[in-house]
């Protein structure tokens, strides 16, 4: 009798243990929970300049791989997508979906923006606009990346970055390209881009005015190239920038019941070992 038992006791531990493997839940609690986060409005140059493969594939290309990581590291916080070239647009408003964000940063292609040029300065007007728009955010950093080859044609960018200074924005800048520069692919021709005069324009990375554009606003500014290690050394320091209060939200969580099989595993096998103890002495 005590042998059938003990048996039937290693069985139930056997049973037990593969149920707590399963982990059974049910039941729900909710959790409220104070979300925290910084506000970051990404300003991508989608010119045609940016087409130039002096960093591989191209310099639009590298920009967007690397903001997809970025976007993807950055859940949790409020995004926004400004385009621009020769005028700006906001592709997305500040948003915690970063599904949305990933979404909108496929639709940001150089043939996005028809207008011609590089107006870094409406870049800056459009973010800001955009920091306007997602409300309030006083206690916490507001941030503009802003990825460009830094070519800029007249739109006082300097200027606009002082203003968004005293607006309590802190521009970080990316510039993309070398400093010899290179050539522009032409789709249309499948040549190269040539200006009125038929000769081909090479064009440089202008790293001068975005560290002044940064320096003013208190942000910092790199290059992105293939020397570097993309945007995970910016990441590290973009989380340690102030957070402000998001809003709350709420967390719907199932019960963890495995506990309950587990233990009973352990009982059962521990009372089987008893029982096969006392039948060995008896």
């Amino acid at each position: 009798a005590f042998s059938r038992t003990v048996t039937l006791l290693f069985w139930l531990t056997a049973l037990c243990l593969s149920l707590a493997l399963t982990r059974p839940q049910w039941g729900v609690m909710e959790e409220t929970v104070q979300q925290r986060g910084l506000d970051v409005v990404i300003a991508i140059d989608l010119s045609t300049s940016m087409r130039a493969e002096d960093v591989k594939p191209s310099r639009i290309d590298n920009a967007r791989e690397e903001l997809a990581f970025l976007v993807e590291e950055l859940k949790g916080h409020r995004i926004g997508l400004v385009g621009f070239a020769g005028s700006a647009f906001l592709f997305c408003p500040l948003t915690l979906d970063t599904d949305a964000v990933e979404l909108f940063l496929d639709e940001m292609t150089i043939e996005a923006v028809p207008v011609p040029g590089t107006s870094l300065g409406d870049a800056i007007r459009t973010a800001m606009k955009t920091f306007q728009l997602g409300g309030e955010s006083s206690g916490g950093s507001k941030v503009l990346l802003l990825l460009t080859d830094g070519e800029d044609h007249e739109s006082q960018p300097v200027e606009a970055a002082k203003e968004a200074a005293q607006a309590g924005i802190i521009i970080d800048t990316v510039g993309l390209g070398t400093l010899g520069g290179s050539e522009i692919p032409d789709p249309v021709s499948g040549d190269v881009l040539r200006d009125e005069m038929g000769e081909v324009v090479v064009s440089k990375l202008d790293g001068k005015i975005l560290e002044e554009v940064s320096q003013v606003s208190g942000g910092t500014f790199m290059r992105l190239d293939a020397s570097r290690d993309g945007l995970t050394s910016y990441l590290k320091m973009l989380k340690k920038r102030q957070t402000r209060a998001l809003g709350e939200t709420v967390d719907v969580r199932r019960h963890e019941r495995f506990p309950i099989f587990a233990g009973l595993a352990a009982m059962a096998f521990l009372f089987a070992l008893i029982l096969e103890e006392w039948d060995k002495r008896r």
